[in-house]
C-alpha cells in the first residue's frame, strides 16, 4: 500500500503535536500563576498604602484634633478590608497565614492605639498625646510591615520562578517544535523519494504495457504489482482491453452491416426517385392535356380539380429531384480538388440571377479564399444557402445577402448574412432535418430538404455549420470548412486528421438557422 511508508513521518507528526499540546497546556499554566502572582503583589502593596492611610489619618487627627483627618483613616479601614478578603481567596496556605497574622496585628493596633487614641482627642490633647508617647501603636504597625514585606518578598520569588518556568517551557516547546519538524520533513522527503521512485517503475511498466494495448494488442496482460491500488489498475486496464477487444469486434461487424445498408438505402432512395419521375410525368402530361383541351368545358369544379392535380404533380416533381439531390449528396468517396472560391460562388451567384433580380435583391462578394474541397458539394451549399437568404426575405426591405471568409485555426469559416426574417431560437436545429419546414406551401414553397443536403455536404469536407439569427433582422449561416481533408470528400474524418475550426462556443451557442429550402 502507498501509505505504509508514510506510516513512521505520520507518527512522528502526532507524537510532536502531542508534546506541542502539551508545551502549550504547561506554559498556559506557568502563565496562569504569573498572573497570579503579579495579582497578589498588587494586593500586598495596597494594604501597606491602606496601613500608611489609617496611621497618617490617625496622627493627624491626634495631632490636629480635625476631623477630616478621620476620613482617609475610615476609608483605609473598608479599603484594608477588601483588598485582604482578596488577596486571602488567591493565596497559597503559606501566605494566608502571614495574611493573617497581619489582620491580627492591625486589628490588636485598632483596639488598642488607634480607637483609645482618637477617643481620648475627643477629650484633651495631653490624654492623646500620653497614650502615642507610649509608642505601642507604632510598634505593632512596624510589625504589621514587616510581616507584608515578607509577603512581598515571597511574591517576588514565586513570580521570578513561574517566569522563568513559563520561558522554560517555551523553549522546549520551540526546541521540540522545530527539531520533530525538521526531522518530519526529512523523512517525509526520504519517504516520499522512495514512493516516488517505486511508483515511477510501476507506472512505467502500466504505460508501456497501456501502450501497447492501445496499440492493438489486447491480449497483452499488465505485470502485477506490490502496490495494491497499481495492482488494481492493472486488472482493471486488462478488464478495460478485454472489453474494448470484444466491442471492436462487435463494432466492426457493426459498422459492416450498417455500411451495406447505407449503401442499399441510398441506392433504393436514388433508384425509387428516379423510376418515380417516369409515372410523375405522364400523370403531369395528361393533366395538362386536360387543362389545355377541357378548360372551360366543364364546371368549375372541375377545372379545380385539374388546377389541384397540376400543383400537386409539380410539388411531387420537385420534391423527388431534391431528394434525388439528397441522395447524391450523401455518396461518398468524392476526392477533394483545389478551389478558387471567388469563382465557385461568382457562378452560384450568376446562376441565380434572374431570382436575385426577379426579387430586386443583391448579393455582395467578399474576397474568398482557395480551399481544398468537392466542386459538386460546395456549389450545393452555397446554392442552398444564397437561395434561403433571397426566399426569405422581409417584405418592407429588398434581400441584400452577403458572402465573406474568414481565417479560424487550420480551416475557413464562411457566412452568408442576410437581411431576412430570420428564425426563431427553438427552431435553429430543427430547420437541418430532412423535409423540416416552419411555414406552408402558401406562404413559402419548398420541400424543406435545402438545409439538410448543405449540412450533409458541408460535413463530408469534415466541417460543421450552424447559425446566428435574430427573428425580423435577418440571419447568417456560417460553416467551416479545414485547409485540407486527409482522405477524400465523404471520408469521416478523425480528430488526428481533422483541424476544427469551428470555436467551441460558437459550436454550443450556433446552431444552425433559416428555413429550409
Amino acid at each position: 500500500m502507498l501509505i505504509r511508508p508514510l506510516i513512521l513521518p505520520l507518527l512522528l507528526m502526532l507524537g510532536v503535536g502531542l508534546a506541542v499540546l502539551v508545551g502549550v497546556n504547561r506554559g498556559a499554566q506557568a502563565r496562569a500563576l504569573v498572573t497570579d502572582s503579579q495579582t497578589r503583589l498588587i494586593l500586598i502593596s495596597s494594604l501597606s498604602g491602606d496601613v500608611a492611610s489609617m496611621e497618617n489619618g490617625e496622627r493627624g487627627y491626634v495631632l490636629t484634633g480635625d476631623q477630616d483627618f478621620l476620613a482617609p483613616y475610615a476609608e483605609g479601614r473598608l479599603r484594608f478590608s477588601a483588598h485582604t478578603y482578596a488577596l486571602h481567596d488567591l493565596s497559597p496556605p503559606e501566605q494566608q497565614a502571614r495574611l493573617a497574622q497581619v489582620q491580627a496585628l492591625v486589628t490588636r493596633w485598632f483596639q488598642t492605639a488607634a480607637e483609645p487614641e482618637i477617643h481620648a482627642r475627643r477629650t484633651s490633647l495631653t490624654a492623646a498625646a500620653s497614650l502615642v508617647d507610649t509608642g505601642a501603636g507604632k510598634a505593632i504597625l512596624d510589625e504589621a510591615r514587616r510581616a507584608l514585606d515578607d509577603m512581598q518578598v515571597e511574591e517576588n520569588t514565586n513570580l521570578s520562578a513561574a517566569t522563568a518556568s513559563s520561558q522554560d517551557t517555551l523553549n522546549r516547546v520551540r526546541l521540540v517544535t522545530v527539531g520533530g519538524l525538521l526531522l518530519g520533513v526529512l523523512l517525509l522527503l526520504v519517504t516520499a523519494w522512495q514512493v516516488a521512485r517505486t511508483v515511477t517503475a510501476m507506472l512505467n511498466h502500466l504505460t508501456e504495457g497501456a501502450r501497447q494495448i492501445a496499440a492493438g494488442r489486447y491480449d497483452l496482460r499488465l505485470p502485477d504489482s506490490d502496490v495494491r491500488e497499481l495492482a488494481e489498475l492493472g486488472r482493471q486496464v486488462d478488464v478495460m482491453a478485454a472489453a474494448v477487444q470484444r466491442r471492436e469486434h462487435e463494432l466492426r461487424v457493426s459498422n459492416e452491416k450498417l455500411g451495406r445498408s447505407n449503401r442499399e438505402l441510398e441506392q433504393f432512395a436514388y433508384v425509387a426517385s428516379h423510376d418515380l419521375q417516369e409515372p410523375l410525368r405522364t400523370i403531369a402530361s395528361f393533366t395538362e392535356l386536360l387543362a389545355r383541351r377541357y378548360h372551360g368545358q366543364l364546371d368549375e369544379r372541375a377545372d379545380q380539380y385539374i388546377a389541384f392535380t397540376t400543383s400537386a404533380t409539380t410539388r411531387m416533381k420537385n420534391l423527388i429531384q431534391d431528394l434525388l439531390s439528397y441522395s447524391r449528396v450523401r455518396q461518398g468517396g468524392r476526392s477533394p480538388t483545389t478551389l478558387d472560391m471567388q469563382d465557385l460562388v461568382g457562378s452560384v451567384v450568376d446562376d441565380l440571377a434572374a431570382q436575385v433580380a426577379a426579387v430586386g435583391g443583391r448579393v455582395v462578394l467578399e474576397p474568398l479564399p482557395t480551399v481544398q474541397g468537392n466542386a459538386e458539394l460546395l456549389r450545393q451549399v452555397f446554392l442552398n444557402l444564397i437561395g434561403n437568404a433571397l426566399k426569405f426575405r422581409a417584405e418592407d426591405r429588398a434581400p441584400v445577402v452577403q458572402v465573406s471568409a474568414a481565417r479560424q485555426g487550420r480551416g475557413w469559416v464562411f457566412s452568408v448574412q442576410d437581411n431576412g426574417i430570420g428564425i426563431e431560437p427553438q427552431y435553429h436545429e430543427r430547420i437541418f432535418g430532412v423535409f423540416q419546414r416552419l411555414h406552408g406551401q402558401d406562404e413559402y414553397d419548398g420541400s424543406g430538404i435545402g438545409l439538410a443536403v448543405a449540412r450533409s455536404a458541408v460535413e463530408q469536407h469534415g466541417g460543421a455549420v450552424w447559425v446566428e439569427s435574430r427573428p425580423g433582422q435577418g440571419s447568417t449561416f456560417r460553416f467551416s470548412v479545414p485547409d485540407a481533408t486527409a482522405g477524400p470528400v465523404g471520408a469521416v474524418p478523425t480528430a488526428a486528421s481533422t483541424p476544427d475550426p469551428v470555436p467551441a462556443a460558437a459550436r454550443d451557442a450556433a446552431t444552425p438557422a433559416k428555413e429550409p429550402a
